[in-house]
Protein backbone atom coordinates (compact mmCIF):
# COMPACT_ATOMS: atom_id res chain seq x y z
CA UNK A 1 0.00 0.00 0.00
CA UNK A 2 2.69 2.69 0.70
CA UNK A 3 4.89 1.91 -2.38
CA UNK A 4 1.87 2.22 -4.38
CA UNK A 5 1.27 5.08 -3.06
CA UNK A 6 4.95 6.12 -2.86
CA UNK A 7 4.86 5.52 -6.66
CA UNK A 8 1.86 7.57 -7.66
CA UNK A 9 3.90 10.49 -5.73
CA UNK A 10 7.05 9.93 -7.96
CA UNK A 11 5.24 9.69 -11.15
CA UNK A 12 3.19 13.18 -10.16
CA UNK A 13 6.55 14.61 -9.16
CA UNK A 14 8.08 13.61 -12.22
CA UNK A 15 5.03 15.20 -14.24
CA UNK A 16 5.85 18.24 -12.35
CA UNK A 17 9.33 18.43 -14.05
CA UNK A 18 8.30 17.28 -17.49
CA UNK A 19 5.71 19.96 -17.36
CA UNK A 20 8.11 22.55 -15.89
CA UNK A 21 11.11 21.82 -18.06
CA UNK A 22 8.33 22.34 -21.23
CA UNK A 23 7.44 25.97 -19.84
CA UNK A 24 10.75 26.63 -19.62
CA UNK A 25 11.65 25.48 -22.88
CA UNK A 26 8.23 27.09 -24.61
CA UNK A 27 9.68 30.74 -22.66
CA UNK A 28 13.49 30.34 -23.41
CA UNK A 29 12.12 29.28 -27.31
CA UNK A 30 9.84 33.01 -27.47
CA UNK A 31 12.47 35.26 -26.19
CA UNK A 32 15.22 33.65 -28.88
CA UNK A 33 12.77 34.41 -31.83
CA UNK A 34 12.14 37.83 -30.24
CA UNK A 35 15.93 38.63 -30.19
CA UNK A 36 16.33 37.67 -33.65
CA UNK A 37 13.29 39.35 -34.77
CA UNK A 38 15.09 42.80 -33.33
CA UNK A 39 18.63 41.42 -34.77
CA UNK A 40 16.79 40.89 -38.03
CA UNK A 41 15.09 44.76 -37.80
CA UNK A 42 18.22 45.96 -36.84
CA UNK A 43 20.37 44.57 -39.84
CA UNK A 44 17.42 45.95 -42.05
CA UNK A 45 18.16 49.22 -41.08
CA UNK A 46 21.74 49.15 -41.13
CA UNK A 47 21.36 47.55 -44.73
CA UNK A 48 18.94 50.91 -45.72
CA UNK A 49 21.18 52.96 -43.67
CA UNK A 50 24.32 51.15 -45.79
CA UNK A 51 22.84 51.36 -48.88
CA UNK A 52 21.80 54.86 -48.57
CA UNK A 53 25.40 55.94 -48.18
CA UNK A 54 27.23 53.28 -50.39
CA UNK A 55 24.26 54.06 -53.38
CA UNK A 56 26.90 56.10 -54.99
CA UNK A 57 29.98 53.99 -55.06
CA UNK A 58 27.40 50.63 -55.42
CA UNK A 59 26.65 52.74 -58.84
CA UNK A 60 30.48 53.34 -59.33
CA UNK A 61 30.61 49.66 -59.47
CA UNK A 62 27.98 49.27 -61.75
CA UNK A 63 29.07 51.26 -63.83
CA UNK A 64 32.67 50.43 -64.23
CA UNK A 65 30.82 46.41 -65.50
CA UNK A 66 29.05 49.08 -67.95
CA UNK A 67 25.20 49.19 -66.74
CA UNK A 68 23.56 51.09 -63.74
CA UNK A 69 23.91 54.77 -65.91
CA UNK A 70 20.39 54.83 -64.80
CA UNK A 71 20.44 54.37 -60.91
CA UNK A 72 23.38 56.83 -61.23
CA UNK A 73 21.90 59.94 -63.05
CA UNK A 74 18.48 60.65 -60.50
CA UNK A 75 21.03 60.68 -57.92
CA UNK A 76 23.57 63.25 -59.22
CA UNK A 77 20.43 64.94 -60.46
CA UNK A 78 19.26 65.47 -56.81
CA UNK A 79 22.91 65.45 -54.97
CA UNK A 80 25.27 67.95 -57.66
CA UNK A 81 24.79 71.54 -58.15
CA UNK A 82 21.76 72.59 -60.33
CA UNK A 83 22.53 73.73 -63.74
CA UNK A 84 21.33 76.83 -64.60
CA UNK A 85 22.13 78.56 -68.95
CA UNK A 86 21.22 82.10 -68.16
CA UNK A 87 20.74 85.27 -70.61
CA UNK A 88 19.18 88.44 -70.48
CA UNK A 89 18.79 91.68 -73.27
CA UNK A 90 18.87 95.13 -71.67
CA UNK A 91 18.36 98.27 -74.23
CA UNK A 92 19.79 101.29 -72.32
CA UNK A 93 19.89 105.14 -74.09
CA UNK A 94 23.31 106.36 -73.44
CA UNK A 95 23.87 109.08 -70.27
CA UNK A 96 24.75 112.24 -72.17
CA UNK A 97 28.20 111.99 -70.48
CA UNK A 98 29.09 109.73 -73.12
CA UNK A 99 27.77 111.23 -76.07
CA UNK A 100 29.62 113.90 -77.99
CA UNK A 101 27.69 117.21 -79.22
CA UNK A 102 26.72 115.39 -82.52
CA UNK A 103 24.65 112.71 -80.84
CA UNK A 104 27.16 109.96 -81.29
CA UNK A 105 28.63 107.18 -78.71
CA UNK A 106 32.26 108.38 -78.49
CA UNK A 107 32.73 107.48 -74.49
CA UNK A 108 30.75 104.28 -74.81
CA UNK A 109 33.20 101.14 -75.90
CA UNK A 110 35.65 102.83 -73.09
CA UNK A 111 33.14 102.47 -70.40
CA UNK A 112 32.22 98.82 -72.09
CA UNK A 113 35.77 97.92 -71.79
CA UNK A 114 36.12 98.80 -67.97
CA UNK A 115 33.50 96.71 -67.32
CA UNK A 116 34.03 93.76 -69.23
CA UNK A 117 37.69 93.46 -67.19
CA UNK A 118 35.94 94.30 -64.07
CA UNK A 119 34.28 91.16 -63.84
CA UNK A 120 36.18 88.69 -66.24
CA UNK A 121 34.04 88.89 -69.01
CA UNK A 122 34.58 89.61 -73.08
CA UNK A 123 32.47 90.60 -75.70
CA UNK A 124 31.65 87.60 -78.23
CA UNK A 125 30.60 89.88 -80.82
CA UNK A 126 30.14 93.67 -81.17
CA UNK A 127 28.78 95.51 -83.77
CA UNK A 128 28.40 100.03 -83.75
CA UNK A 129 27.76 102.85 -85.59
CA UNK A 130 27.35 106.43 -84.76
CA UNK A 131 24.89 106.47 -82.69
CA UNK A 132 24.11 102.71 -81.95
CA UNK A 133 26.39 99.90 -80.28
CA UNK A 134 25.56 95.86 -79.72
CA UNK A 135 27.46 93.92 -77.48
CA UNK A 136 27.03 89.84 -76.92
CA UNK A 137 28.52 89.57 -73.72
CA UNK A 138 29.77 86.35 -72.03
CA UNK A 139 30.19 86.91 -68.01
CA UNK A 140 31.31 84.40 -65.70
CA UNK A 141 27.92 83.43 -64.32
CA UNK A 142 29.39 84.05 -60.68
CA UNK A 143 29.26 87.95 -61.74
CA UNK A 144 26.43 87.64 -63.71
CA UNK A 145 24.24 89.86 -61.70
CA UNK A 146 26.64 92.45 -61.04
CA UNK A 147 27.14 93.13 -64.67
CA UNK A 148 23.68 93.24 -65.33
CA UNK A 149 23.22 95.87 -62.57
CA UNK A 150 26.35 97.91 -63.20
CA UNK A 151 24.67 98.18 -66.90
CA UNK A 152 22.32 100.66 -65.42
CA UNK A 153 25.52 103.08 -64.96
CA UNK A 154 25.77 103.43 -68.81
CA UNK A 155 22.58 105.30 -68.68
CA UNK A 156 18.87 104.83 -68.57
CA UNK A 157 17.33 101.23 -69.12
CA UNK A 158 14.85 101.43 -71.31
CA UNK A 159 14.19 97.32 -71.52
CA UNK A 160 15.42 94.47 -69.70
CA UNK A 161 14.42 90.61 -69.67
CA UNK A 162 16.01 87.58 -68.58
CA UNK A 163 15.60 83.82 -69.13
CA UNK A 164 17.14 80.93 -66.92
CA UNK A 165 17.23 77.30 -69.09
CA UNK A 166 17.16 74.13 -66.13
CA UNK A 167 19.90 71.74 -67.95
CA UNK A 168 20.68 69.80 -65.06
CA UNK A 169 19.25 66.53 -65.43
CA UNK A 170 20.32 66.67 -69.58
CA UNK A 171 24.51 67.71 -68.23
CA UNK A 172 24.24 65.24 -65.71
CA UNK A 173 22.78 62.33 -67.92
CA UNK A 174 25.72 63.05 -70.58
CA UNK A 175 28.15 63.06 -67.91
CA UNK A 176 27.02 59.89 -66.62
CA UNK A 177 27.06 58.54 -70.45
CA UNK A 178 30.66 60.03 -71.05
CA UNK A 179 31.34 57.91 -68.20
CA UNK A 180 30.77 54.48 -69.08
CA UNK A 181 31.19 54.94 -72.73
CA UNK A 182 34.75 55.91 -71.21
CA UNK A 183 34.77 52.80 -69.25
CA UNK A 184 33.74 50.23 -71.33
CA UNK A 185 36.33 51.83 -74.07
CA UNK A 186 38.91 50.53 -71.13
CA UNK A 187 36.97 47.22 -71.06
CA UNK A 188 37.23 46.77 -74.56
CA UNK A 189 40.99 47.94 -75.00
CA UNK A 190 41.58 45.27 -72.22
CA UNK A 191 40.56 42.33 -73.90
CA UNK A 192 42.11 43.83 -77.17
CA UNK A 193 45.46 43.15 -75.62
CA UNK A 194 44.57 39.55 -73.94
CA UNK A 195 42.76 38.12 -77.07
CA UNK A 196 44.24 36.34 -79.89
CA UNK A 197 41.42 35.03 -82.35
CA UNK A 198 41.40 36.96 -85.64
CA UNK A 199 37.75 37.58 -85.77
CA UNK A 200 37.68 38.92 -82.30
CA UNK A 201 40.58 41.66 -82.56
CA UNK A 202 38.40 42.93 -85.54
CA UNK A 203 34.85 43.32 -83.75
CA UNK A 204 36.68 44.71 -80.35
CA UNK A 205 38.87 47.28 -82.77
CA UNK A 206 35.50 48.32 -84.33
CA UNK A 207 33.48 48.80 -81.12
CA UNK A 208 36.76 50.48 -80.11
CA UNK A 209 36.56 52.80 -83.29
CA UNK A 210 32.90 53.60 -82.37
CA UNK A 211 32.97 54.36 -78.92
CA UNK A 212 35.84 56.38 -79.51
CA UNK A 213 33.91 58.77 -81.73
CA UNK A 214 30.69 58.74 -79.42
CA UNK A 215 32.96 59.56 -76.89
CA UNK A 216 34.45 62.31 -78.54
CA UNK A 217 30.90 63.47 -79.62
CA UNK A 218 29.59 63.75 -76.15
CA UNK A 219 32.87 65.32 -74.90
CA UNK A 220 32.27 67.87 -77.50
CA UNK A 221 28.52 68.60 -76.45
CA UNK A 222 29.39 68.15 -72.47
CA UNK A 223 32.13 70.98 -73.13
CA UNK A 224 29.80 73.49 -75.26
CA UNK A 225 27.05 73.11 -72.49
CA UNK A 226 29.62 73.72 -69.71
CA UNK A 227 30.56 76.76 -71.85
CA UNK A 228 27.00 78.11 -71.75
CA UNK A 229 26.53 77.04 -67.75
CA UNK A 230 29.66 78.80 -66.42
CA UNK A 231 29.73 81.91 -68.69
CA UNK A 232 25.91 83.66 -69.03
CA UNK A 233 25.44 85.90 -72.08
CA UNK A 234 23.64 89.53 -71.93
CA UNK A 235 23.20 91.02 -75.08
CA UNK A 236 23.62 94.87 -74.51
CA UNK A 237 22.06 97.91 -76.82
CA UNK A 238 23.16 101.06 -76.37
CA UNK A 239 21.63 103.83 -78.24
CA UNK A 240 22.11 107.47 -78.34
CA UNK A 241 18.58 110.26 -78.27
CA UNK A 242 19.52 110.80 -81.64
CA UNK A 243 19.23 107.17 -82.97
CA UNK A 244 15.64 107.83 -84.40
CA UNK A 245 16.43 110.99 -85.79
CA UNK A 246 19.65 110.63 -87.10
CA UNK A 247 18.27 111.23 -90.29
CA UNK A 248 17.99 115.19 -91.88
CA UNK A 249 15.03 115.59 -94.29
CA UNK A 250 17.78 115.81 -97.04
CA UNK A 251 18.84 112.71 -96.29
CA UNK A 252 15.34 111.10 -96.30
CA UNK A 253 14.66 112.52 -99.50
CA UNK A 254 18.34 110.90 -100.71
CA UNK A 255 17.34 107.85 -99.41
CA UNK A 256 13.46 107.38 -101.29
CA UNK A 257 15.59 108.78 -104.72
CA UNK A 258 17.76 105.69 -103.78
CA UNK A 259 15.59 103.01 -103.27
CA UNK A 260 13.03 104.21 -106.20
CA UNK A 261 16.86 104.13 -108.38
CA UNK A 262 16.90 100.43 -107.31
CA UNK A 263 13.66 99.29 -108.13
CA UNK A 264 14.06 101.46 -111.44
CA UNK A 265 17.23 99.75 -112.56
CA UNK A 266 15.83 96.08 -111.45
CA UNK A 267 12.57 96.98 -113.80
CA UNK A 268 15.15 98.22 -116.51
CA UNK A 269 17.24 94.48 -116.14
CA UNK A 270 13.85 92.98 -116.77
CA UNK A 271 13.19 94.90 -119.57
CA UNK A 272 16.63 94.21 -121.34
CA UNK A 273 16.69 90.59 -120.25
CA UNK A 274 13.48 90.48 -122.26
CA UNK A 275 14.58 92.17 -125.07
CA UNK A 276 17.56 90.22 -125.57
CA UNK A 277 16.31 86.66 -125.07
CA UNK A 278 12.31 86.65 -125.56
CA UNK A 279 12.52 88.26 -128.89
CA UNK A 280 14.98 85.95 -130.88
CA UNK A 281 13.41 82.95 -128.64
CA UNK A 282 10.21 84.52 -130.02
CA UNK A 283 11.34 84.45 -134.09
CA UNK A 284 12.79 81.35 -133.61
CA UNK A 285 9.22 80.16 -132.68
CA UNK A 286 7.61 81.91 -135.60
CA UNK A 287 10.52 80.62 -138.02
CA UNK A 288 9.57 76.89 -137.09
CA UNK A 289 5.64 77.19 -137.75
CA UNK A 290 6.14 78.72 -140.72
CA UNK A 291 8.88 75.78 -142.14
CA UNK A 292 7.04 72.73 -140.46
CA UNK A 293 3.05 74.26 -140.71
CA UNK A 294 3.21 77.46 -142.95
CA UNK A 295 3.03 78.15 -146.32
CA UNK A 296 6.90 75.83 -146.90
CA UNK A 297 4.89 73.10 -144.75
CA UNK A 298 7.12 70.33 -144.52
CA UNK A 299 5.29 68.20 -141.87
CA UNK A 300 2.04 68.91 -144.26
CA UNK A 301 4.06 67.69 -147.16
CA UNK A 302 5.30 64.52 -145.51
CA UNK A 303 1.95 63.85 -144.30
CA UNK A 304 0.60 64.15 -147.57
CA UNK A 305 3.30 61.67 -148.97
CA UNK A 306 2.34 58.68 -146.39
CA UNK A 307 -1.55 59.38 -146.90
CA UNK A 308 -0.64 59.06 -150.44
CA UNK A 309 1.55 55.55 -150.35
CA UNK A 310 -1.25 54.08 -148.29
CA UNK A 311 -3.99 54.44 -150.61
CA UNK A 312 -1.82 52.99 -153.48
Amino acid sequence: MQSSFCKKIGKLVSFCLTLLLLLAGCAAKSSSEAQSSESMSGSYDDSVSYAGDGFKSENAAAAETGGARQLDAPASAVTQTRKLVKRAEVSVEADKSLVDGEGRLSGVNLHVEALLKKYNAYSEQTRSDENYARYTIRVPQLFYESLLAETGTLGKVRSRSETAEDVTLKYYDMEGRLNTKKTLLATFQGYLSRTQNIDDIMKVETRIAELQNEIDWLGTQLTQLSSLVDYAAIELNIYSTSYSSNYTLGDRIGNLFGSFGGFASGMLVVVLGIVIFGIPIIFFCFFFFWLLFGKVGLLKKAARLVMGRKKD
